[in-house]
């Protein structure tokens, strides 16, 4: 078959990737038809629709071969992925690193399953508020400006992981050094010790969300930070506007435990009474941010839910169905290759990318029936050439 036009623009991407020094050819190809049906219309995660969108000219089983047995190293590709991102740090810019884990959600198969999905287990659903059975992957994400990257992942086990933060710690010390001031980002379950410990070991800041039951000790007495809250009154709080939400914030600054010295800003929507069910609370560990500065950094990490909510919606992590661990991990890692890839070939963010590449593949299959026909390939050689026969 005659390459399509829009195939001929993901080989070249890969060229610039300098892929093809890792990867044989029949690889490439590969990568070419899991780009291509991924950036599909109506893609959910199905390696049929991966065969039927990309025009793969192969039997569909060459598809889930290719993901648990073929001998192609995944490690070249994260490799590849991590350059480009670095490649995009303004050092002109504060650095940011996203922590956040999300959930693909599986059926729980049957006691009878012969062939269950490896690698689900129980794991809490803060969305859905309990506990839902499937795959829990912990993801890092690059912010440098105005977009954000994804960076690194795993798949987080419990009966194999210490813990999430363990594997936290494990991925700010795989971090490369950077000169401008940089921030961990991270909610509350990650806001611990051992995250900030490692941080300070590279350098870094740690910005997070803090439970209300922390404790710090104004004037020497050590409280609650929900108790502590209750002493507070509207005249002692600032307003702050962060985007389009106003807040009221006060400002504690002193000793946690297992800090000696940070900031924790307290705060309850303006619009809200100063209860304690309103109240939000955020730790830096970089003192000599501004209230606004702490509260705006932290809003970057709103970035990594919207890559949870990209990835889900169009590029098919929830509905994933291979079953072995081994081409779960790679399916995942192609579809990272996949949202940094279409955003580069389109010199876009991927939101308005991946619209683009969606026009570019309808362009790329009409000009190859038009220059087709005005050969005078018949209709029939045509939907033999697209395998749609």
């Amino acid at each position: 078959m005659n390459s399509l036009s829009h195939h001929e623009k993901i080989n070249k991407g890969f060229s610039d990737w300098q892929l093809p020094f890792y990867f044989s050819k029949p690889v490439l190809r590969h990568f070419t038809h899991f780009i291509d049906g991924m950036s599909s219309i109506g893609f959910t995660g199905k390696l049929t629709q991966i065969h039927a969108y990309s025009h793969h000219p192969k039997h569909r089983t060459t598809l889930s071969h290719f993901l648990q047995k073929s001998p192609w190293n995944e490690s070249y590709l994260q490799q590849q992925c991590q350059r480009y991102v670095r490649r995009q740090i303004d050092p002109k810019q504060p650095l940011f690193w996203l922590f956040d884990d999300t959930l693909a959600k599986k059926k729980k198969p049957s006691s009878q399953a012969q062939h269950p999905i490896q690698g689900c287990g129980f794991h809490f659903s803060h969305t859905e508020g309990k506990v839902v059975w499937g795959h829990q992957v912990l993801q890092v994400m690059m912010k440098s400006g105005e977009q954000a990257f994804p960076y690194d992942f795993r798949h987080f086990q419990k009966e194999k992981d210490e813990s999430k933060i363990q594997l936290s710690v494990d991925f700010i010390q795989d971090l490369p050094q950077a000169t401008q001031p940089t921030y961990v980002l991270c909610d509350s379950w990650y806001t611990s010790k051992a995250l900030i410990e490692a941080a300070f070991g590279q350098g870094m800041h740690v910005i997070g969300a803090l439970k209300t039951n922390r404790i710090i000790y104004p004037a020497g007495i050590r409280t609650q930070v929900k108790q502590f809250a209750t002493h507070i009154s509207a005249q002692e709080t600032d307003i702050v506007t962060v985007g389009q939400e106003t807040y009221r914030v006060y400002r504690y600054e002193g000793a946690l435990n297992d800090l000696d010295c940070g900031v924790v800003v307290l705060c309850w929507p303006a619009n809200e009474p100063m209860e304690t069910k309103h109240l939000r609370c955020f730790l830096s560990t970089d003192t000599e941010l501004s209230t606004q500065q702490i509260l705006d950094y932290y809003s970057e990490h709103w970035a990594i839910e919207t890559y949870f909510k990209q990835v889900k919606g169009y590029l098919g992590f929830q509905g994933v169905q291979v079953r072995h661990e081994r081409a779960i991990y790679r399916y995942w890692l192609l579809i990272q290759f996949a949202y940094l890839l279409i955003g580069a070939l389109q010199l876009q963010p991927f939101s308005v990318a991946i619209h683009q590449m969606r026009r570019a593949q309808f362009s790329g299959i009409i000009e190859f029936v038009y220059n087709e026909a005005q050969e005078g390939t018949s209709l029939d050689q045509i939907k033999k050439e697209l395998f749609v026969a």
